[in-house]
């Protein structure tokens, strides 16, 4: 049954563009700018703004600022130096340490790009403050309560991404001496984390938003398999991560918010006996000694039961945002390519937020984390901002909305909505053999694959459907879906899909993934679109063993060109691979700790692709 099954690497494919590196592109007002490619991210030019370094840096270092309960935080402020000119605030909130982002002011000559550097740190995200101050902003970097030299750690029902206290510093800087009164915010991660948390607070003096890698979300994308990641991430294991940031003070660290439950005990039990726990040593120790890691336990915990928004809320470090429609602040988002905490809930905010059409803008690069120090695209931000902190009509407001980067021709070009209209949704059936074409499957033809339990067998096996070599330049831009009829041995499984775009020579290049836990599988009908499939966040609910079941996955959003000879092929597998460069970087799912068989249906199991035509 298995005699077509394959062995999959996390290494097999290209996650990232090695050596490219996207640079402004300036284009006259007035120039056509529709279906246009571009080698650098589009910019119109209307009026010229803040391009010129005029003014040195005046560095304030643990200025105490009281919160609305006198808790009082330390924020170190970037101004520009001997003026008595006023000048914007730019604020970059978060949870990563104040202190460490000084750094940036002799790392950032020295970009590290993900995946390719060892030196790559995520947590250096607050921006370049020798860039943004030299042309008159104020670039302020606190440390939230309960971080370093902040006070209140541990305040009863405060978060480090607490609404009032960024809501009580914007306010104070506001009525600054150097301050024009006007504020915006910049960052990704954390940093737009406190940015979707503010906002629908409308704080008088701000402005405008800049969540540049968002993953502020409601759970849209819910696929109900455990991410290693935002673990890996807080403890220092994602790359070169300088990991959570405690006081500089004794403290105690807290009782998991979960420990409150009136049913831990029994969830504590289901935990230790679950196999992809009792079979993992690291994580049974999570779950036998709850303060090892606090937010590890809570989470894994709720991974069991997940509720929409449960009375704790474990997962608030990671943007959980129930009101994203409350959201109405001009705010220009992004995320590059590819970054499976950012790009599902960008797209999520994208759709959901209440900003005016007209004044909300999306912005999305080349594939895999931007390099650290968080440095790049530091020019966009200010056009943006010299139209909204500084009032000067730099032309950002006249381009269309979206500003997005197309992989296979590493070109950039502007779109008016998305998904485009004018996509041509096409199936690609899977076939007997491994085909893939949008001619249906074969009826009642079956082919399976079994993947062992990965303390018996590490190797992660696959089935792989790949097309002929395409006769012409395909492209493949919009969301993706994937429907598979299929069937297991046992009552639940791991569903997981890699997009790749195939080269005459055999280079490989990721375009899309997708993951699904089989007993999430029920949709929610009234939010799901065919391209996009939404699982609410429930008990699970076991499968039939034999029983063939449809499951819809959503897969990453992308913007791809296959040129003419290349190949698309679809992968499906049950693990991700912890022995691949990523896997040795803490980013991998949880591994489902028992062998299970797959067996995938033909006739109506099919990718939902969006071709989009050449525009002419």
């Amino acid at each position: 049954m298995d005699k077509r099954r394959s062995t999959y690497s996390g290494d097999e494919s290209a996650v990232v563009i090695t050596g490219h590196k996207s640079k402004g592109h300036a284009i006259p007002y007035g120039t056509k700018v529709d279906g246009v490619l571009f080698d650098g991210y589009p910019q119109l030019v209307k009026e010229q703004g803040s391009a010129t370094a005029t003014y040195r840096v005046l560095k304030e270092k643990d200025v105490m600022v009281a919160m609305r309960d006198g808790v009082r935080i330390a924020v170190d402020i970037y101004r520009p130096e001997n003026t008595d000119e006023k000048f914007p605030a730019i604020l970059a909130w978060g949870v990563w340490g104040k202190d460490t982002q000084e750094a940036v002011g002799w790392q950032a000559e020295f970009p590290q790009p993900y995946y390719d550097s060892a030196l790559w740190d995520g947590t250096m995200e607050a921006g370049d403050y020798n860039f943004t101050v030299p042309r008159g902003y104020i670039h302020v970097i606190p440390d939230p309560r309960g971080i370093g030299n902040s006070e209140g750690y541990g305040t009863p029902g405060k978060s480090p991404h607490d609404p009032e206290d960024i809501y009580d510093l914007i306010e104070w800087l506001a009525v600054q001496p150097w301050c024009n009164g006007k504020v915006g915010m910049m960052g990704p991660s954390s940093y737009s984390i406190a940015q979707m948390k503010v906002a629908p607070l409308r704080p008088p003096h701000l402005v405008a938003l800049h969540p540049d890698g968002n993953p502020c979300g409601n759970g849209d994308y819910f696929h109900g398999i455990y991410d290693t990641l935002p673990y890996h991430i807080l403890i220092g294991r994602h790359g070169n991560d300088s990991c959570w940031v405690p006081p500089n003070y004794a403290f105690t660290p807290p009782e998991p918010f979960s420990m409150s439950l009136p049913d831990i005990k029994e969830r504590i039990a289901e935990a230790k006996n679950h196999p992809d726990i009792k079979y993992n040593s690291k994580m049974y120790s999570h779950i036998v000694y709850p303060r090892k890691h606090p937010v590890l336990f809570d989470t894994l915990i709720y991974s069991f039961h997940p509720r929409p928004f449960a009375p704790y809320n474990p997962i608030e470090h990671f943007g959980a945002t129930p009101h994203l429609g409350e959201v109405t602040l001009p705010m220009y988002v992004g995320t590059p390519w590819l970054t499976r905490l950012y790009i599902w809930s960008t797209f999520e905010s994208w759709d959901s937020v209440g900003t005016p059409e007209g004044q909300k803008k999306l912005f999305l690069p080349p594939p895999g984390d931007s390099p650290r120090p968080y440095a790049e695209y530091h020019d966009e931000t200010l056009r943006w901002y010299d139209y909204w902190l500084k009032g000067i009509d730099t032309g950002v407001m006249d381009e269309p909305p979206i500003k997005m980067f197309v992989m296979g021709i590493n070109k950039w070009r502007f779109e008016n909505e998305w998904p485009l209209k004018r996509t041509e949704w096409t199936k690609y059936y899977l076939q007997s053999g491994g085909g893939l074409s949008p001619t249906a499957g074969s009826a009642g033809g079956t082919e399976s694959f079994t993947q062992p339990a990965a303390n018996v067998d590490p190797t992660v096996y696959c089935l792989r459907y790949t097309t002929e070599p395409l006769a012409e330049d395909t492209e493949i831009t919009g969301p993706i879906a994937l429907h598979l009829e299929a069937s297991i041995d046992i009552d639940d499984t791991n569903w997981m899909a890699d997009l790749v775009d195939i080269a005459p020579d055999g280079s490989r290049r990721l375009i899309s993934l997708g993951f699904l836990k089989a007993a999430f599988r029920a949709i929610d009908p009234a939010r799901s679109k065919p391209y996009r499939p939404v699982h609410p966040k429930q008990d699970p609910v076991p499968v039939t063993p034999g029983q063939v079941v449809g499951y819809d996955i959503a897969m990453m959003p992308t913007a791809n060109v296959f040129k003419k000879g290349h190949r698309i092929e679809l992968v499906i597998r049950n693990q991700d691979d912890l022995h691949s460069r990523l896997g040795t970087w803490g980013v991998y799912h949880l591994p489902f700790m028992r062998s299970v068989t797959h067996t995938i249906h033909f006739g109506q199991s099919h990718v939902l692709l969006p071709l989009v035509p050449a525009q002419r």
